[in-house]
């Protein structure tokens, strides 16, 4: 393979990449602007200080995971019957689905869901997706950090074993 058309390969994974970070930040963008959903956003500045004071925590492994945290992004939309709720959650399965999400839990207790996903990208860029939803609300709580797969694992231990089971998310919160 010729040196040209290996950078034009590597242009291209590159921007397949980055097209799929996008994505996930386009609806965040996109939904954080309209009045009617709930958004919050936390920095990394803030995470910094929570693990600064959480230095008198005796867990020192959640410590060491909140420093690892780029970022938390929180929307809410508490009318779920909606048209809005329907296109939110169609858009919200197509960013699943196409960003390569892998599926980590999913729960159901009387009438609540919960969604969680998790991919990795890079050597250490890892991103979490909450999804919960009842019969008035759905929240999406997105978690950006430096994690490596095992870290990310490790985030979802329970007594040393890991809860991650690790297949390729169908892409439907429905």
């Amino acid at each position: 393979m010729n040196m040209k058309k290996m950078l034009t390969l590597v242009a291209y994974l590159l921007i397949v990449v980055a097209t799929q970070a996008q994505t996930l930040q386009s609806l965040f963008d996109k939904y954080s602007e309209d009045e009617r959903f709930t958004a919050v956003t936390v920095g990394g500045g803030m995470m910094n200080l929570g693990s600064i004071i959480g230095k008198h925590s005796s867990n020192s492994q959640n410590k060491e995971l909140a420093s690892k945290m780029k970022s938390i992004k929180i929307l809410t939309l508490e009318d779920k019957g909606s048209v809005l709720s329907k296109t939110f959650i169609q858009e919200l399965d197509k960013v699943i689905e196409d960003g390569k999400f892998i599926t980590a839990i999913e729960a159901r207790d009387k009438g609540e869901r919960v969604h969680i996903y998790y991919r990795l990208s890079g050597k250490d860029n890892a991103d979490m997706l909450i999804v919960s939803k009842d019969k008035n609300e759905i929240s999406l709580i997105w978690i950006s950090g430096k994690m490596s797969k095992e870290e990310m694992l490790n985030a979802f231990s329970c007594n040393g074993k890991s809860t991650i089971r690790e297949e390729k998310s169908e892409g439907s919160v429905s």
